[in-house]
């Protein structure tokens, strides 16, 4: 739908929409997850969640929009005559620094408050919240001025080239053309002579190298730290999720219940819940008290975060007899439903399974060969793109979501197996507030690595688009950290948390927090 005028109403009517839609995305998966505790009240962390999320959303779909973006314009109209498309290399800027800002800021700030010691008050609180944060920004501020200053440059490798003049009559000789070069300074009258210097490195094939510096604005440099962050989050997390997540989908299908229970093994069942859950709550009153005489130690904190792990598989322990007892007015329907959603988990963790591989056979075939031995998905995406504009869009955004649920699914991983990470699980109706802000500030952080991944990943279909301008040109150029994305250290790390998830899920099997079987979920209280 391009004109001559430099116009592409239709991209900027789309862009409108799919704006609207993530907020109503947003909007649903916050009252679909949020935990009845939190209702009608914590308004301010599910503002902070709601903009999170639609942040999130907004910065994937907009490197598809850019793309398609790039070939709003007829062929014959300059690019800064596109008046009317949409300014994505503005949007990208804007969308980089909310961020830095919501992630490093914003959302830590209000985790602090909401997880603040609740016999405070509301202003003691925030008091406390914002002084921890005072604390991280200043931190913050110190490493960015001093990076800034010493490593804010982009360096560009240049071929330096100066050359004299020589006689046409000379140019079918090429030992006179050698030979009769003239030098610049001395002018086009002047006799000619020999001249081994670099003057002459046009005719002689002396080209020396040199490097080009120059500083770089402070948003490029803050926006490349926040990308290099989430790198270290993205390339263990992710790495770790490719595997995990269509792993346990179909783990989930093979231990499914074979058939329902009656009621009084039910009630048996129950009955083990309700004494595993007092033991919990027990060793909870005992660390609150722990905490009041000594203090959040370090053993004060492992021993939580195994608590934490009780908690959760206790929660699951719950809601799996559920599903093997419906109740309701209908339950041979709920039985059904359950049924078909381990059909659904069976095809959703095979589709998965396909994905990870895709992107993969991505990295291998067009990132770690030079030059790529295939296109691969970029020929897919643009071939989609030729068919309808908006399937090509449609494609990444699903390869670029599942890198996120796969960096959620990471995290959630370690944090289940290894006491060093807290654990924040996003569950349908139990999900508290903390959970929703940490789980913002890890995907807005993966966001960032992965849409700096899809560039590379992605470099022909982006290709001339301006997040390619912003991290091909500037940031992959930036002194200190520009061999990190040149030598793809990043990726060769992700790829061997892939390597070591795969070998420890085929060793270990299950989870160890978990029982050896799962199917002994279903099968005894």
């Amino acid at each position: 739908m391009a004109s001559f005028t430099g116009s592409n109403w239709f991209l900027i009517i789309v862009a409108v929409v799919i704006s609207i839609l993530a907020i109503g995305v947003a909007l649903y998966l916050l009252v679909a997850y949020q935990h009845p505790e939190d209702h009608n009240q914590a308004w301010i962390p599910k503002i902070v969640v709601l903009f999170g999320i639609t942040l999130a959303i907004w910065t994937v779909l907009l490197f598809p929009l850019d793309v398609a973006n790039r070939h709003a314009c007829a062929a014959d109209v300059p690019y800064s005559s596109c008046s009317t498309t949409i300014p994505t290399h503005t949007l990208w800027f804007v969308c980089y620094i909310c961020i830095a800002v919501m992630s490093f800021i914003i959302v830590p700030t209000t985790m602090f408050y909401y997880e603040g010691d609740s016999d405070l008050s509301l202003a003691q609180r925030w008091t406390q919240a914002f002084l921890y944060e005072i604390g991280v920004i200043v931190f913050l501020a110190c490493v960015l001025a001093v990076g800034y200053s010493v490593g804010g440059k982009v360096q560009y490798p240049l071929m330096a080239l100066e050359s004299g003049l020589a006689p046409l009559a000379d140019l079918s000789n090429t030992t006179a053309l050698l030979n009769n070069c003239i030098v610049p300074s001395s002018g086009p009258t002047a006799s000619k002579r020999f001249y081994n210097g670099r003057l002459c490195d046009a005719i002689n094939g002396n080209i020396p190298e040199s490097t080009w510096s120059q500083q770089v604005s402070f948003i490029i440099y803050v926006i490349a730290i926040t990308a290099t962050i989430g790198w270290l989050l993205f390339m263990a997390f992710a790495g770790i999720g490719l595997v995990a997540l269509p792993f346990d989908l179909v783990r989930e299908f093979l231990g499914r219940p074979k058939s329902t229970i009656t009621r009084s093994e039910y009630i048996k069942r129950a009955q083990g819940l309700g004494a595993r859950a007092k033991e919990v709550k027990d060793v909870g009153d005992k660390l609150k008290r722990e905490e009041r005489e000594f203090g959040r130690g370090r053993k004060f904190r492992g021993k939580l975060r195994t608590l934490e792990q009780q908690v959760l598989l206790l929660e699951e322990d719950g809601e799996k007899l559920e599903k093997v007892f419906p109740q309701g007015e209908d339950p041979d329907y709920m039985w059904i439903i359950t049924v078909i959603m381990f059909w659904v988990k069976l095809v959703a963790g095979i589709l998965g399974g396909c994905v990870s591989i895709l992107w993969l056979a991505q990295v291998v075939a067009y990132i770690f060969t030079y030059p790529p031995l295939d296109p691969f998905l970029n020929t897919v995406f643009t071939k989609l793109d030729s068919v309808f504009p908006l399937f090509g869009t449609l494609a990444f955004a699903i390869f670029c979501f599942y890198l996120i649920l796969c960096t959620i699914k990471g995290c959630l991983k370690c944090g289940l197996n290894f006491l060093f990470l807290p654990v924040y699980p996003m569950r349908p109706g139990a999900t508290l507030m903390s959970a929703f802000l940490f789980n913002i500030g890890l995907v807005l952080l993966a966001v960032s690595a992965s849409i700096l991944f899809c560039a590379q990943a992605f470099a022909l279909y982006a290709n001339s688009t301006a997040i390619q301008e912003i991290f091909g040109n500037q940031m992959l150029s930036l002194e200190g950290i520009r061999y990190l994305y040149s030598t793809h250290v990043f990726i060769y790390c992700m790829f061997g948390f892939v390597g070591l998830t795969i070998v420890y899920l085929a060793v270990r099997g299950p989870d160890r927090w978990k029982r050896r079987k799962l199917e002994d979920v279903y099968a005894d209280g």
